[in-house]
């Protein structure tokens, strides 16, 4: 045989044993490349699901901030509205009794008003006539004079 031959044939040889070992390598490679190529699918599509849950967390709790501060605010507004009506009722309750004052004292003005004329006349005359004299004459003299004015209906 010649020697290209034999060369030839050792070239197969050692093809065969490479081939042979390299072949299962080949193969598992091949299965480890897809396995790859799947876990990096796998892990694609769970990232996007993260992405999706961290901004439906992110929105619940811009959700959850908003509505602590408009809870805040509703209990500021439902305490000023206790503070004004407790100082309503404290108001109510202390006008409670001067409408029967006004009344009385409304009464009492009108009365006033009415003997106004007949008071100006006593004192009037007290002063410019009645100082020098003693306290009892005095009395009498305004008794007499009180008379005067009912006969002559004078208030």
């Amino acid at each position: 045989p010649s020697l290209v031959a034999r060369e030839w044939v050792r070239a197969m040889v050692v093809y065969d044993r490479v081939a042979k070992e390299v072949g299962p390598k080949k193969a598992k490679l091949a299965a480890a490349t897809k396995e790859k190529s799947d876990a990096e699918e796998l892990l694609e599509s769970k990232k996007a699901e993260l992405a999706e849950v961290i901004a439906l967390v992110d929105k619940l709790v811009a959700d959850l901030e908003g509505a602590k501060q408009k809870m805040a605010e509703l209990q500021k507004q439902r305490d000023d509205c206790s503070q004004k009506l407790a100082r309503a009722e404290k108001l109510i309750t202390g006008l409670g009794g001067e409408k029967a004052n006004w009344q009385k004292a409304s009464a009492k003005l009108g009365q006033d008003y009415t003997n106004l004329t007949g008071d100006i006349l006593i004192a009037s005359g007290v002063i410019a006539y009645l100082g020098v004299f003693t306290l009892q004459y005095r009395e009498d003299a305004m008794k007499t004079w009180l008379g005067q004015l009912s006969n002559f209906k004078i208030p």
